[in-house]
């Protein structure tokens, strides 16, 4: 018997992990022997970052298995409760807020439209009500039905069309506020650099940062990022940690895919949603501090789209000009005077337009530059004294100091789901390798 089992809003602002709770609960349905074999590597879901109330990261978690014997069922049902009920009381968490759903592996797919909104949408929990009705006997809500089914049952439907990786080192729940200077900075901007390991965004050069390591209070110790899970497992010894861990597990994920960037219109931008808007630039707008803002239009209205100077990418959107034509992707929220704003992550300059610069002319005498005696008053030489009215200002088309292209954010700067700089041009074609390696304890 195969089933699937998502879960989310495990964790608490006091410190834990949704994927670490998976983890314990893979553990213990291996020690256990429940399980045959696993179908796919676990998932780790990453859902729109827009919500206002979304849990950290706003991520969520699903595992694909196939059990020994389909009598095993309801044993294991039990089994995973009891595993988030501790892991919940660990945490000081909440057990309203958590959710566990558990369907024949063979429903995963009809999951996909509810992954779809809550990926790039808003989510209210009547729609989640209405949306399992037609198969309200097949999903197994242990802990009842709840906000955090948004996210449970929005990982159950991930389509995995596109797809990266990432190996999540655990230490205890209970080692939450001891430092990570187990891990060495300087070896993660080694391991990004070698090519062997296919590792990414784990060190930022630009800020001299270890952006893979953690600062809050939760067990994850450390995520190396990669394309190939093979590679990361063969990372581990590289990363020569000076310091015993709980374990690891490797995730399949939709994580640095851009897969909330789908195509809006500027009326479908509403708040807290995700999109990509196609338009002109009718004007820039340079705050103090750096940040732009970019007034659009793609025919059918206008939408304000801002560029934050931690994305790295204000050096590019500070040099357009009316007339640009853009597409920006990102996420819509609202400004102090309740108007929405796209807050960017992903700038591609589709065409350039013109840009001119106007000279008085040169004095036909001297040769310098002339000043205007007022309107239509032609101009004078204050060098010479010359006066002319017949002469014209001088138009001179200026070199744009920018490219046609795509640009990225920088690693320290790029959110979850948006498509850092380095895998730029790259394949997220990698999401049918078999599972192998899957944890410190499982190999398959």
């Amino acid at each position: 018997m195969k089933i699937s089992i998502g879960i989310d809003s495990v964790d608490s602002q006091y410190g834990g992990c949704t994927t670490h709770v998976l983890y314990r609960i893979f553990k213990r349905l291996v020690d256990k022997r429940y399980i045959k074999s696993i179908v796919d590597y676990p998932y780790l879901v990453r859902l729109n970052p827009s919500i206002p109330y979304k849990t950290r990261g706003n991520g969520a978690v699903a595992i694909n298995l196939e059990l020994r014997v389909s009598e095993s069922l309801n044993a294991l049902i039990d089994e995973v409760a009891n595993v988030v009920v501790e892991y919940i009381n660990d945490v000081q968490g909440e057990l309203s807020r958590a959710c566990v759903a558990i369907v024949p592996y063979e429903l995963s797919e009809h999951f996909n439209e509810i992954y779809v909104k809550a990926l790039t949408d808003f989510v209210h929990l009547d729609y989640v009500s209405n949306f399992i009705k037609p198969i309200r006997d097949e999903v197994i809500l242990p802990f009842g039905l709840n906000k955090g089914c948004v996210g449970a049952l929005a990982a159950l439907g991930w389509d995995k069309s596109t797809c990266s990786y990432e190996l999540l080192i655990y230490r205890s729940v209970f080692d939450k506020e001891k430092s990570r200077e187990v891990v060495d900075s300087r070896v993660l901007a080694e391991l990004d650099s070698l090519e062997e390991y296919g590792t990414f965004c784990n060190y930022d050069y630009e800020s001299g940062r270890a952006v893979s390591v953690p600062r809050g209070p939760d067990p994850v110790l450390l995520g190396i990022r990669g394309l190939d899970p093979d590679k990361l497992v063969k990372a581990l010894s590289f990363l020569r940690l000076s310091e015993a861990v709980e374990g690891w597990f490797i995730f399949k994920t939709n994580q640095a895919t851009g897969a909330h960037m789908v195509p809006r219109t500027s009326l479908e931008l509403k708040p807290f949603r995700t999109g990509c808007l196609t338009g002109v630039v009718n004007y820039v707008s340079i705050y103090p501090g750096g940040d732009v803002v970019l007034s659009l239009t793609d025919g059918l209205g206008k939408i304000d789209a801002a560029v934050f100077k931690e994305s790295g990418l204000t050096r590019y959107a500070r040099k357009l000009i009316a007339g640009d034509v853009v597409k920006v992707c990102g996420s819509v929220k609202l400004w102090d005077n309740l108007r929405p704003v796209l807050h960017v992550e992903f700038l591609e300059i589709i065409d350039l337009a013109d840009k001119y610069l106007r000279l008085n002319p040169r004095c036909p005498k001297c040769g310098a530059r002339m000043k205007s005696s007022g309107r239509n008053k032609g101009y004078k030489c204050l060098k010479c004294g010359f006066k002319a009215s017949d002469l014209r200002s001088e138009i001179l088309k200026l070199r744009r100091d920018i490219d046609i292209g795509v640009y990225l954010p920088t690693c320290r700067s790029v959110k979850h789901l948006s498509i850092p700089a380095p895998l730029l041009n790259m394949s997220l074609d990698c999401c049918e390798k078999p599972p192998t390696v899957v944890s410190d304890f499982y190999y398959q």
